[in-house]
């Protein structure tokens, strides 16, 4: 039975694309079951089982690369490689497969000791608490909590939020003295992150509701990953309609993996 402290977090890696995951980064996630993602897009004209046949040897020597730097880490590592048309509709079924709390959005990562985890509202708390937690028990990282407020008048509640959250990650094994809380006021909430983020290196944020903004303007944590120059972890809501279960896979799932159990699309 997992351990409901146990953060899961997938890390996907374009295998044959000199993908690179930063030392620092890989540090970072020591303390969590990483699920490693390597997938090969290819053309849409390419069968997946043919790019199996060509692709697959060189992709799982990358991978079996990968498995033993973060297993050197310290790391619980399970693995899936993939071959697929569309990388997106991948990284979402196999986070949904694998149970993943958090998805990964890398970015360079020279140096890793700011963490800030801003907290919007009192929604998915418990595994954003436990993802931040899982990072931040490193004893060189520093956690700022971070909650924009619309008004002078919410500073307060966002106040108490905060400090919500600060005792849960306290309990959770992460040093007082290293988690500070910042409150503004703020029309633009993701102006005032990206600001927040600049002396910061790894953004660790929760995963919101689709809307149409965003299908126009792209979802709130690619953008932050797009405007900050440090990584996004990502944290997954909770799957509440049927509409949110990921497309039927057009892939193929090479056999052998820990979590690897579909049949090729």
């Amino acid at each position: 039975m997992r351990n409901s402290d146990d953060a899961r977090v997938l890390v996907p890696v374009a295998v044959l694309e000199g993908q690179v995951i930063p030392d620092q980064l890989t540090r970072l996630l020591s303390g969590t079951t990483v699920v490693i993602l390597a997938y090969h897009e290819i053309p849409e004209q390419t069968a997946p089982e043919q790019a199996r046949e060509q692709f697959e040897p060189k992709a799982r020597e990358e991978l079996d690369e990968l498995v033993s730097v973060f297993e050197a880490a310290g790391a619980t590592v399970e693995t899936r490689l993939v071959f697929t048309h569309d990388a997106d509709q991948t990284m979402e079924r196999i986070a949904t497969e694998a149970d993943c709390d958090a998805v990964l959005l890398s970015n360079p990562a020279p140096i890793i000791d700011r963490v800030i985890v801003p907290i919007k509202e009192d929604i998915n708390l418990e595994t954003i608490t436990k993802v931040a937690a899982a990072v931040g028990r490193h004893e060189d990282i520093e956690l700022t909590l971070f909650h924009a407020a619309e008004e002078d008048a919410a500073v307060s509640d966002g106040e108490d939020l905060l400090s919500e959250v600060a005792g849960e990650l306290a309990a959770l094994g992460v040093c007082r003295e290293h988690i500070s809380r910042v409150v503004v006021v703020a029309q633009n909430p993701l102006q005032a992150l990206i600001e927040a983020a600049d002396d910061h290196d790894v953004v660790v944020m929760g995963e919101e509701k689709p809307t149409l903004r965003g299908r126009l303007f792209g979802e709130t944590s690619d953008r932050v990953a797009e405007q900050t120059v440090g990584p996004v972890l990502v944290v997954r809501r909770p799957l509440d309609t049927e509409s949110d279960e990921p497309d039927e896979p057009d892939e193929f799932d090479a056999p052998g993996d820990p979590v690897d159990n579909a049949d090729p699309a």
